[in-house]
């Protein structure tokens, strides 16, 4: 008979995700977590294994205490055991929240950076868990180097529960050699850490980052909750992600070319985003908000008539879908259209400021530079760097064309600034 296990970590409960427009008890992860209990229950799960973070910080305990405890209370009185790790934001107050007396069906793993394994059993089928904690705040060495494989009985499968960072050897944060899972006689590596949900290895062994159940930023698009492991024997083992999250963030490009008026362009984005958000129906039946950022591309006369439009998309545009009742709005749109030139290389021949920005324009689309395009980069880097090094708080301009992302590519930001230029350009001249 199959085991099931849940597993899921960085709930961070005490939080509530970004640009919600309405005072919703859905956009705080303590709803998130009571629908996890909830899924447990009415599915019958075995064991719901949490990979850490589950509370966001010492001073969310007390935020915190009564959902999570609530949980256990729960949990415990449907025969439902739990198998956690402590992160980074909770290895002081996991422990202190874990009381083996009052909840037996509650086990903290790895306590005080130290491996510790429990063995599961139901019916007949055993599994073990080993799992290990963070003692302090910032760790960086990896946790698998001290996890010895005279621990783990080689005959029980046996799942990995560990917070850190993979792949990232200069981590504060439980930095984890990915040869190192390779090492040990586990069958599945269970991680907490990431909000983004990944596969390290899909089988001997597997590594996997459910990533956060509640999306809380647009940094966390797409699908997010967690995961249901059904565990047949040490060989297999299948992985379905289960998806809760109330929230959900999706981008969406749309092609603009020929459309020349507000209305036109409102249209068509009216049109795409329900398009889009239909295409997904099927997963949006637990998701309560479905928040856009839009990317507007294809090629177009009068940039800074589109601003103003596309300004007021953000500002009014607010559905519901009927089948889910799951309300859509755009939390941010962006510009990356094109100048309406019909011969950008004739133009890249002249000397005006239009030419040396076409020149410039074609130039990089082939991968080159232009002596132009290398001092925009320049004065790019500098003002990138002089905010991110400094010590104080600078309010940044909103509109996009001045939002300094550190993960954004120098050389596609030039291209998007010089067409949004040279569009204002011979905007201004067709006036």
């Amino acid at each position: 008979m199959a085991l099931t296990v849940l597993a899921t970590g960085d709930i961070h409960i005490g939080k509530k995700s970004s640009n919600i427009k309405y005072d919703a008890e859905e956009a705080a992860t303590k709803f998130t977590w009571n629908k996890i209990v909830d899924y447990v229950i009415k599915n019958k799960i075995d064991v719901l294994a949490l990979t850490g973070d589950i509370i966001d910080q010492d001073n969310r305990y007390f935020e915190a205490i009564g959902p999570l405890q609530s949980g256990f209370e729960k949990l415990k009185t449907h025969n439902i055991s739990v198998y956690m790790v402590a992160g980074n934001h909770d290895f002081k107050v996991l422990p202190q929240l874990v009381d083996s007396e009052k909840h037996s069906n509650i086990h903290l793993l790895g306590a005080n950076g130290t491996w510790e394994m429990d063995m599961f059993s139901k019916n007949g089928e055993k599994i073990q868990f080993i799992g290990w904690s963070f003692p302090k705040k910032y760790v960086s060495e990896d946790p698998l180097l001290s996890l010895q494989i005279s621990d783990i009985d080689p005959n029980l499968t046996t799942i990995g529960l560990l917070h850190g960072d993979v792949g990232v050897a200069n981590s504060n944060y439980a930095p984890i050699d990915i040869n190192s899972f390779m090492s040990h006689p586990v069958q599945a590596w269970i991680l907490g850490h990431i909000h983004k949900p990944e596969i390290i290895n899909k089988s001997e062994p597997i590594v996997y980052y459910p990533g956060s159940p509640h999306a809380l930023s647009a940094k966390e698009q797409g699908l997010h909750g967690p995961i249901l492991l059904t565990i047949n024997s040490q060989t297999d083992i299948s992985i379905e992600q289960i998806p809760l999250s109330p929230v959900r963030y999706d981008t969406l490009s749309i092609d603009i070319t020929d459309k020349t008026d507000e209305a036109s362009v409102r249209n068509i984005v009216s049109s795409k985003l329900f398009e889009d958000a239909k295409s997904k129906i099927v997963k949006l039946e637990n998701v309560s908000f479905l928040i856009y950022d839009l990317i507007l591309t294809g090629q177009h006369a009068n940039v800074n008539d589109l601003e103003f439009w596309v300004s007021r998309i953000i500002d009014d545009y607010d559905r519901e879908m009927d089948e889910t009742e799951t309300r859509i709005y755009v939390r941010k749109v962006e510009l990356d259209v094109r100048a309406n030139v019909e011969n950008m290389a004739e133009l890249a021949k002249e000397s005006s400021p239009a030419g040396v920005l076409a020149k410039t324009i074609i130039a990089l689309q082939q991968g080159k530079t232009t002596e132009f395009a290398d001092n925009l980069l320049q004065e790019w880097k500098l003002i990138r760097n002089s905010i991110s090094q400094s010590a104080t708080y600078h309010a940044l301009q909103t509109t996009e064309r001045f939002e300094i992302e550190e993960n954004q590519d120098s050389t596609q930001y030039l291209l998007k600034e010089c067409n949004r230029i040279l569009t204002e350009l011979i905007g201004q001249q067709n006036q």
